[in-house]
Formats: C-alpha cells, structure tokens, sequence
C-alpha cells in the first residue's frame, strides 16, 4: 500500500506559495516601482526609501502583535486577514499624489497586511509540524520567497513599463487576493488536530513494566521530546535571544539596503532598468541555493556555525558590489550575496525553535523581529542618504559589509543556555545516533 503524502508537508506548499507572491510584490519589487515613482513626484532616495523604512518600523510594532495572535488564533486566521488587506492596499496604490499617501498606503496599512500574512504565522506553524525535519521543512518553505523575487520583479518592471506603476500595482494585489486567499484555507494549526505526529511519525507501541503484553505505552521517538518550552518572559531573560537578536540586526542591516538600492545602483552604472530588475530575480534565483542548501544542513551542523559562513559570503559579496566596474562583477556580488542571504533564512526560525520550544514561540519570534525591523527602517535611509550627499552608494555598501562581519562575530557567542543543553544531553537517541551529535549540544 502506497504511504500517503504527510499533510505537514501541504502547508509546506501552501505557506511556500504565500510567501512567493507576497514577498516578490512587496519586498522584492519596491527596487522596480523605486525610480519610476521618485522621478515622477520628484523625491529624493532617501525621501523614497522612507516607505520601506516605514514598512519595517510597522512591521517591528506589529510583530509582537501577529506573534500574540499567530499563538491564540491561529496561523490560517492570520494569513486570510492579512490578505485581505494586502490586497486592498495594493489596489489603493494609484491613488497616491503625495510622499504622505505613499508613506500611509504602502509603508503602513500593505505592512500590517503582509506582516500578518507572511513569514512569522507560517514559520509559527510549520515548527508545530516538524522536529526532526524541521530547517529543510523551513528551507523548502523559504525558496518560495526565492521564487518571487526570480518571477515578480521582472513581472513588475513589464507592466510598469507597458502599463504604467499605478496598474502594475492593481495587478499585484488580485494577484495576492487570487493566490494567497484559497493557499491559506489549506493551513491546519498542529499534527494532533489531525490524528498525526510531528514529521509524519508513527508512534511506537512499548509495553509496560510489570504489565501484561497487551498494555502498551504510545511513545514519539523524535529529538525535540523534553525540550523545555521557554515563556517569552523566560526568553527575553536569556543571552541567546539579545546575541541571536543583534546578529539578525547586522545581518538586516545589508538586506534591506540590497533590496531597495541595489536595481538604482546597476541602472546609475548604466544598466538598463529592465536587467537591472532581472538582476535581482537571479539574486533572489541564486539565493535558493542557499535557502536549500543551509537549511538541509541545519539537520545536521551546528546551526551558528552556518549562520558564520553566510554572514561573512554576504560581506564579501557587498565588498565585491561596491568596487564593481562590470557585470562580470556585478555576478560575483549576485553569486556571494545571494547564497550567502538565502542560507540564514531557513536557519532563524529553525534556530530560535531549537534554542526556545514551540509553546511559546509565536510570541518570542514577534518580540524578536522589532529587533531586526529597526535595522531594516535603518538600512535603506542611510544608503539613500549617502547617496544624495555623495552622488555614490560606495560607504553605504562599505559600512553594510562590515556590519555583516560583526554579524558572524556576534551569531558565534548565541549559545544555548544551559537549561537547552541540559535537555538535550538527556534526550533519548535514535540507534546510531548520540547526543554529542545534536546541534544543540555543541
């Protein structure tokens, strides 16, 4: 008899999906709509980037938010109402005609719909679903973001280009009402709803001491078993939570400037605009190499030390860009930036799932992206400002390198507490396996 295709891994797919066409029109595609909307209405860069700065200040004070509600109702509940009102903010878009509306349409009210629908609900709720599995679940989920970026940036700068930017908009948000809405009514909340276990597993039948054969004990053979659930009181008393808070920091830092700056670069150098935006779908394209890539490793290694090796590809990458006189260079920076940005993806929710437990986790991942938001309101006004006042984008790239270096540092000393280690050194191994083998332990 065929074994049937455990269903965790159908919201693997969905949450996959909902990610591809919400992250590829709203984050990936803002370098697109970038210069066409700045030379119309005349703002500067900086002035422009103030919307994704203000997404990223949104998304901070709602995170807390999401992860609060992700816990208490649910991820799909989330995820339908966040694509309500991404979409309506995205039709919304052509009726702006000042720096303001902008600011309120897309830095705020698409923010709150796309922070309750995208990556926290759906990293909350896959980590319900998946132990063992759980950075590959998280890898094959984060390549759908990949994907967007590879389709929606190249999409956008079509439309826009035949179409203008207020209708390309249009499009993106039926698209979001299309796809997202039915991917979403496919989420289920945890395995035990369903008569299931984590990963697919089939509990073992052991019998009892001093019992007769035919009491048995249903027992889940699965590594996170006695794993301390942290409280987000607990959490936030912890040094891994501030260590792992200030690596994602640095790391922000230089994603969000990439994303928003790096297509105004290539077409300052004379790129056409229509390459320019291709060459951030293949940043996002080589990016799944990464996503893949660490987050299958992230089974079996030290999660910290991976997160090392991306950090310090994703300096090398800026420091290649910034001195970049051809395009041969140009795919050096997209090769070294790209896998190296795509590898820390899957390993954030896997490592803070591994450090915290799950009970709690909607709410620690929600406290701990304010974090990181603020790096991402940071990154893009800093680079535009320093282009306005220099006529180049060269310190701003020089100074996100660097803070990504300070990221692999930092990441180095994220530890698990003792309480962590303590649990996994008494964890019950699979055969062949021992507990020094765990990344926890090391």
């Amino acid at each position: 008899m065929k074994k049937k295709l455990f269903y965790g891994w159908w919201i693997v797919f969905a949450t996959n999906v909902i990610c591809m066409f919400g992250y590829g029109t709203w984050l990936y595609s803002f370098g697109v709509f970038f210069k066409p909307m700045s030379e119309e209405f005349g703002w500067t860069r900086a002035m422009t980037s103030g919307a994704y700065a203000l997404r990223s200040v949104e998304g901070g004070i709602a995170s807390p938010i999401v992860g609060w509600a992700v816990d208490k109702y649910g991820a799909r509940l989330l995820i339908l109402i966040g694509a309500v009102i991404s979409g309506a903010a995205f039709v919304l878009m052509p009726l702006i005609q000042s720096l303001l509306g902008f600011y309120l349409i897309y830095g705020l009210l698409l923010s709150a719909g796309m922070s309750a629908m995208l990556y926290l609900p759906a990293w909350t709720v896959i980590a319900k679903w998946f132990r063992r599995r759980l950075s590959f679940a998280l890898a094959i989920l984060s390549a759908g973001a990949g994907f967007g970026g590879l389709i929606c940036a190249p999409l956008a700068a079509v439309l826009i280009e035949r179409f203008g930017w207020r209708s390309a908009f249009v499009v993106m948000g039926v698209l979001i009402w299309c796809v997202v809405i039915p991917m979403a009514l496919l989420v289920r909340e945890k395995p035990e709803d369903m008569g299931l276990l984590p990963d697919g597993d089939v509990p073992m039948e052991l019998p009892k001491s001093n019992a007769s054969t035919s009491d048995v004990v249903s027992v889940q053979a699965a590594p996170f078993n006695g794993t301390p659930d942290y409280t987000l009181k607990e959490a936030l008393r912890s040094s891994p939570f501030w260590f792992l808070a200030l690596s994602f920091f640095f790391q922000g830092m230089a994603h969000s400037t990439v994303t928003v700056h790096t297509v105004p670069a290539l077409t300052d150098a004379g790129v056409p605009a229509a390459t320019a935006s291709v060459s951030i779908g293949l940043l996002t394209l080589i990016s799944i190499i990464g996503r893949l890539a660490f987050g299958t490793l992230g089974d079996h290694i030290t999660k910290r030390y991976l997160f090392m090796v991306s950090y310090t590809m994703m300096g090398a990458g800026l420091l290649v860009l910034m001195t970049a006189k051809s395009m041969s260079m140009v795919w050096v920076f997209l090769f070294l930036f790209g896998i190296g940005f795509g590898g820390n993806i899957p390993l954030m929710p896997a490592i803070r799932a591994e450090y915290f437990g799950r009970k709690a986790l909607g709410k620690i991942q929600g406290f701990m992206n304010p974090v990181m938001m603020i790096a991402g309101a940071t990154g893009p006004i800093f680079a535009g400002h320093i282009f306005d006042t220099t006529g180049s984008y060269r310190i701003a790239f020089l100074a996100t390198a660097l803070m990504t270096f300070l990221a692999a540092v930092t990441i180095f000393f994220a530890r698990p507490g003792r309480r962590m280690a303590d649990a996994y050194s008494h964890l019950a191994q699979p055969a062949g396996d021992s507990v020094g083998n765990h990344p926890a332990a090391k």
